[in-house]
């Protein structure tokens, strides 16, 4: 193509606008403040849920595991979502019609396109595995490989690993040679990208239903009264946000590959993208939020403004001091409690009232898990 040519189709309208309707070249309609919030409140919840995690592991059980360091990864693939996200603001705008743009405003946004997918295909796994690697931690300290929970946590990490590398590697293959990805006027051969993004947007929404159920089957068969379930199932539903946020993610990629207005439907796409990956690391973290909030007294304090007998409360710790009584059963011998959970586990010290195990009759830890 000469440079004239090439001059010529830039300088094009990038979409036939529709009958009645008069391009705005100049200064196209947005919604840039959106963006603005959606994207800043996103980054805000990810950082601060990462550093009360990180501040809880280091402050009270002195020591990182894998799972830190995964989500650190997480972290830095999110920032590479958010600078794309807000590059974006600047060209070509969110909610901006394609017909307002010029075939030259097609070429940035493209390519911060192609690295908002990179990095969205690396967080979400990095940050699944992170989250089920935590939990088998809790649930199921012992006897894994027989364990269907534990199974059932491996065949997501699996899926989510293998799809996440496969996706980036789709991603960047789409187009030979590579630079046409974002160049679109260059002499390529190229395949659908939208036949991606469904697939990606279904993959998630599957794990996201699996993790989501995942846990309830192992809190629900724990040996406590149905008030501490709903307690602890609550806590471990935070997944549903994920799963709602992967819904409409799937719902508004299905009208991006059915419609050809692609620049103002690439921005709700890519909101409900940015509050999938800031509910994970919210998810994440609630387990250290829950240890944080009783490590700082807050249920005793809320219970004084209450109005309720710290009298009695003592009275009711002194009657227990052989050994903590749930229910109408005493338990012998103290140092069993919460066979559910490891020793160095981030629950081994929530308070009595969080949640509680009976007796199973025998002080194998191995015959205490046979319910799990």
């Amino acid at each position: 193509m000469s440079p004239e040519a090439l001059a010529e189709l830039l300088a094009a309208p990038a979409l036939a606008a529709p009958e009645g309707v008069t391009p705005n070249f100049d200064n196209p309609p947005n919604k840039n403040g959106l963006a603005w919030i959606v994207t800043t409140l996103c980054m805000v919840v990810a950082t601060i849920c990462l550093f009360l995690r990180l501040f809880v592991r280091l402050w009270l059980e002195k020591k990182l595991r894998v799972e830190e360091f995964l989500v650190i990864l997480a972290y830095g693939a999110y920032w590479g979502t958010a600078y794309a996200g807000y590059a974006l603001i600047y060209t070509p705008g969110y909610y901006v019609h394609t017909w307002n743009l010029h075939n030259e405003d097609l070429i940035r946004p493209l390519w911060l396109i192609l690295i908002y997918g990179c990095c969205y295909s690396a967080t979400l796994p990095l940050i699944k595995t992170a989250i089920l690697m935590d939990w088998c931690r809790i649930f199921v300290p012992i006897e894994r490989s027989r364990n269907p929970f534990w199974t059932g946590c491996m065949v997501v990490i699996t899926l989510q690993c293998l799809w996440g590398l496969l996706c980036i590697i789709l991603l960047n293959m789409q187009c030979r040679p590579h630079e046409a990805i974002w160049k679109f006027y260059l002499p390529s051969k190229c395949y659908s990208l939208p036949d991606v993004m469904l697939t990606s947007a279904s993959v998630q929404v599957v794990s996201d239903i699996a993790m989501l159920l995942l846990p309830q089957r192992i809190i629900w068969g724990l040996q406590m009264n149905w008030q501490k379930k709903i307690g602890v199932s609550i806590i471990f539903s935070a997944g549903i946000l994920a799963s709602l946020a992967a819904c409409f993610r799937l719902a508004h990629t299905v009208t991006f590959s059915q419609d050809s207005d692609s620049m103002y439907l690439i921005g709700p796409l890519l909101f409900w993208a940015c509050a999938e990956m800031a509910c994970g690391f919210f998810i994440f973290s609630v387990p250290c939020l829950s240890k944080l909030i009783m490590e700082s007294g807050l249920p005793s304090k809320v219970k004084t403004s209450l109005g309720f007998n710290s009298r009695s409360n003592e009275a009711s710790n002194k009657n227990s001091s052989s050994g903590p009584r749930y229910g109408s059963r005493l338990i012998s011998n103290p140092s069993i409690s919460k066979p559910w959970v490891s020793a160095d586990s981030k629950w081994s010290k929530i308070q009595e009232d969080s949640i509680a195990l009976q007796d199973a009759g025998s002080e194998s830890q191995t015959h205490l898990h046979k319910d799990v």
